[in-house]
């Protein structure tokens, strides 16, 4: 079990202040999102990426992933060439950064886009980027998310379950998939289903929990909420997943939730302990 955070929990901190609370702290890596308060893009500075590389190295920590808002499932002509330039450019900026992944988001496309045409395109999309990925020895890790419409309801197929039959349908061992846990679990699947669907081709997690108050669910420190947090844990450990379990608090998109201060320090041993349970 390797443990890291996502800085999107921290927009007030710089780079180097996140290095370091990750070591003070007890993790053995850090998620890279935000850099010094902004989003990281395909226009960020390949030498400052190995500037913060060489900097999390010397501290003894790894790099999960990258994180993109990238969408990969995109129909063919100038929209899907638009997304595969910017997806190897940030493959190349990910190697920079010594992650082990780039995060993308499969599966996100519009109601009125059959489910068949969406599947297409996704695999069409890993084949043709397969040949970055093995050239910077940087993994794509398809995040499960919901695409903003009620999938599961309207066409009975969740995210896991689509990506997985995505994952299935090609040969790009150079893809796998990432279960951030609150996706699924507002999508209205069991995180048992969640796990039968990305078992075989899981690269790490995000994990979170969520407690639904006034009809709105709200972020709170591991073990408040309602996720089934210790028997995710268990299945992924007791399987052999030797990988990443990445805390996303999402300060960045929810200001009202509280401080990285105040939530980062517990984690490791939140986590720990589920394991142990």
């Amino acid at each position: 079990m390797k443990l890291a955070y996502s800085t999107i929990a921290c927009p007030s901190w710089s780079w180097q202040h996140a290095i370091d609370q990750a070591g003070a702290l007890g993790y053995d890596g850090v998620e890279w999102r935000l850099i010094d308060g902004a989003m990281v893009d395909a226009g960020f500075s390949p030498e400052t990426a190995k500037t913060i590389a060489k900097a999390t190295a010397a501290a003894g920590l790894g790099v999960p992933a990258l994180d993109s808002s990238i969408q990969l499932t995109a129909e063919p002509g100038e929209a899907r060439d638009k997304v595969l330039a910017e997806t190897r450019g940030m493959l190349r900026l990910a190697a920079a950064f010594g992650a082990e992944h780039l995060r993308v988001f499969g599966g996100t496309y519009p109601e009125s886009v059959a489910d068949a045409d969406a599947l297409r395109w996704t695999q069409e999309a890993l084949v043709a980027l397969q040949p970055e990925a093995r050239a910077t020895g940087v993994r794509l890790a398809l995040e499960l998310h919901d695409c903003g419409w009620d999938r599961a309801g309207t066409r009975g197929i969740t995210s896991s379950r689509f990506l997985a039959d995505v994952l299935a349908g090609v040969d790009v061992p150079e893809a796998a998939l990432q279960w951030d846990l609150g996706n699924p679990f507002l999508e209205g699947e069991p995180a048992a289903k969640t796990w039968e669907n990305v078992r075989s081709r899981l690269a790490y997690l995000q994990v979170k929990d969520m407690v639904r108050r006034d009809g709105k669910w709200t972020y709170v420190p591991l073990g408040e909420g309602e996720l089934p947090i210790g028997d995710i844990v268990r299945w992924v450990t007791d399987a052999g997943f030797d990988g990443w379990f990445s805390f996303e608090w999402e300060k960045w998109w929810h200001p009202e939730i509280a401080e990285a201060e105040t939530v980062l320090p517990g984690f490791p041993a939140q986590l720990k302990s589920h394991r142990r349970g």
